[in-house]
């Protein structure tokens, strides 16, 4: 099956980084970020000084305590970081360099409930999201399609089919395990140039997206392939690397706790695709490799990643690049990074102003303007019914982008989102 984007936009922001992935680049630190994790409610298990190997537990969901978050790498948890009403900002862990790791018990017979089991104890259960609302889902639902992404059309992002190569049987084995899983529909997302290999005992159904951005994300996909109603129906996404983790872990007990990124960007000297533990810190990855101190550094793309700073300097769990962009003008007076959308521009946002650019950038069947202002004026039950369930943040990164009102919609839906949610939304009723 091939689906063509016809919208969109594609941006350049600098070289395209070589392809051949470097050595691992070591971090003296890594954290989990509570952003990363919306609709958790993040519970430390691992307090300050606590020695943890890598792929022990500590974080968990105190709402679903099953759900664990586990330590990239073996060291000691330094520090816990905390914003407004004690909310979980970041969980800091000092790397020891000595790679210690959990080795998991992998059972011979590999059926739904041994790989639930799995991936809750070894943190990767943490790495599925569901739509609506971009959550971890709960374990025992049944979604009515798993789709798994490897695709990405974000401005400077890693090639997928050169990763994938690379740990072609790591790749393989853990989308076999996910179909393992049960569930009715399963979907390999795939560009219509990657020649991808997997196990023919696979039953994933492969789906080759063409066009633009944002011909690669999750939205555009679901909207395509299993579009969410009014009928609390959940789709799960998993995305390449964190396939290749799974598959990792059941051939050799142990997770893959390093991902492939790209370093790119007009301000990085030599941009490539380097190994770097999850969550490392981003002064870590970026040690050496910029024109300019200055510059601006992002985790992500420039589209939908987040400025690295303070407490949240760090890779995203989702995020497979780091940004780097000459601004002289990065913080705004009271020393908060700026949106991504109006730095050096100005403070205030301009009142939405609808224009052709809008229509032509917007995710598949969404109504750029009426969604847009729902959002701007708080309205749930419109934005539910304009298309917002099957929509997180980064669906919005080129309206964001594109809008002349210099207006970050992404915060607002997610404020709409989690509203819905408490509010069970979901539902048409």
């Amino acid at each position: 099956m091939r689906v063509h984007i016809k919208k969109g936009l594609n941006l350049r922001s600098g070289s395209i980084p070589d392809n051949t992935i470097s050595a691992i680049k070591q971090a003296r630190t890594c954290a989990l970020l509570g952003r990363d994790y919306p609709g958790s409610r993040l519970q430390v298990v691992a307090d300050e000084g606590t020695p943890v190997k890598a792929g022990e537990p500590v974080l968990c969901d105190r709402r679903r305590p099953e759900i664990l978050f586990t330590s990239p790498v073996s060291g000691t948890v330094t520090a816990a970081h905390r914003g407004a009403r004690r909310k979980l900002i970041s969980l800091e862990i000092t790397s020891d360099g000595k790679g210690d790791s959990i080795q998991f018990d992998i059972p011979a017979s590999l059926d739904h409930d041994n790989i639930q089991r799995l991936m809750l104890q070894s943190g990767l259960w943490a790495t599925l999201r569901s739509r609506p609302f971009g959550h971890i889902p709960t374990p025992g639902r049944n979604p009515k399609a798993l789709l798994v992404t490897a695709i990405d059309t974000q401005p400077l992002a890693p090639d997928p089919a050169v990763i994938i190569s690379k740990y072609n049987n790591e790749f393989s084995c853990g989308l076999k395990t996910l179909c393992d899983l049960g569930i009715a529909s399963v979907f390999l997302c795939k560009s219509v140039k990657a020649d991808l290999k997997f196990d023919d005992s696979c039953r994933a159904e492969v789906v080759e997206f063409d066009g633009r951005h944002p011909a690669g994300l999750v939205g555009t996909m679901i909207h395509r392939l299993c579009p969410i109603g009014f009928n609390n129906e959940e789709v799960w996404h998993m995305e390449y690397q964190d396939v290749i983790s799974l598959g990792h872990m059941i051939s050799t007990s142990r997770p893959w706790f390093e991902r492939v990124i790209s370093l790119a960007g007009p301000a990085v000297k030599n941009p490539r695709l380097i190994s770097v533990p999850l969550g490392a810190g981003i002064d870590d990855i970026t040690d050496g490799e910029l024109v300019d101190i200055s510059a601006r550094v992002i985790s992500g793309s420039v589209l939908s990643g987040h400025t690295a700073f303070g407490h949240e300097a760090s890779l995203g769990q989702r995020h497979r690049q780091v940004t780097a962009i000459f601004n002289t003008d990065s913080t705004q007076s009271n020393g908060s990074p700026r949106t991504l959308f109006n730095a050096g521009i100005g403070d205030e946002a301009d009142a939405l102003i609808p224009t052709t650019d809008l229509d032509a950038v917007a995710p598949p069947g969404i109504l750029a303007v009426p969604l847009l202002r729902a959002l701007l004026v708080g309205d749930v039950e419109r934005a539910r019914d304009l298309g917002a369930l099957e929509l997180v943040e980064e669906d919005l990164a080129l309206l964001s982008y594109t809008c002349p009102s210099k207006t970050d919609y992404g915060p607002l839906l997610r404020d709409l989102l989690e509203q819905m949610y408490k509010e069970g939304l979901s539902a048409r009723g």
